[in-house]
């Protein structure tokens, strides 16, 4: 687990970096625990090693849901373009509705086509980002429109180093990574931030992250 400590690491000095400059959601991020703190899931659901020292070490803050009905959520911004929901543990549950549990109330069915493995831990444009639970390394997969999922990091240590990669490139441009006229992802914050991703991911794993992301 000391490559995911490190990982989460530099991940949270990333986004703590960006929020203080550029941030538009205060309150609403993912904060390191001063002590191990034992994560509450629906027992239905299972949890790696890797997903469960993240939610043992890490807390999801959510201002806006407290005393509410609202399920609690990180929101980790990359730039202008993208921002993605993880869910708190608690709310795991809810999270896995309408992607491995199918219906408007419990008992909720099972659905027929999903890995009851694959837990879906944040979403972006309600898009399921995914972590493989039964295999080594937690590797994390992403869904776009519905599609088959595809393999965004080979784990969930090289997912959070390669979310610390963009979050890093777009503070060095301004928190602004998309064109004002175009609305297309500029194409010198890519040059900048694909060599790492392709080094630490492969090219067509960064592709299909990249495709995630709206990048």
């Amino acid at each position: 687990m000391e490559r995911l400590g490190a990982a989460l690491k530099r991940f949270l000095e990333q986004q703590d970096q960006y929020n203080i400059t550029y941030g538009l959601f205060k309150n609403h991020d993912i904060r390191l625990r001063e002590a191990p703190f034992e994560p509450v899931v629906d027992q239905r659901i299972p949890l790696s090693a890797e997903l469960e020292y993240f939610y043992t070490r890490c807390e999801i803050r959510d201002a806006s849901a407290e005393g509410t009905l609202k399920m609690k959520s990180a929101a980790v911004e990359i730039g202008d373009a993208a921002v993605l929901f993880f869910a708190a543990p608690e709310h795991l549950q809810r999270q896995q509705l309408g992607f491995r549990w199918i219906g408007q109330n419990e008992p909720y069915r099972e659905s027929e086509t999903w890995q009851s493995q694959h837990v879906v831990i944040a979403n972006f444009n309600d898009d399921p980002l995914i972590v493989d639970t039964s295999s080594q390394d937690s590797p994390v997969y992403a869904c776009v429109a519905g599609a088959n999922p595809e393999c965004v990091a080979a784990s969930l240590a090289d997912f959070f180093i390669a979310l610390a990669i963009l979050i890093e490139g777009a503070y060095a441009f301004g928190g602004e990574v998309k064109d004002g006229e175009s609305f297309e992802t500029k194409e010198t914050y890519l040059e900048l931030v694909e060599p790492p991703l392709w080094e630490l991911l492969g090219k067509e794993t960064t592709a299909h992250l990249i495709d995630y992301l709206s990048l």
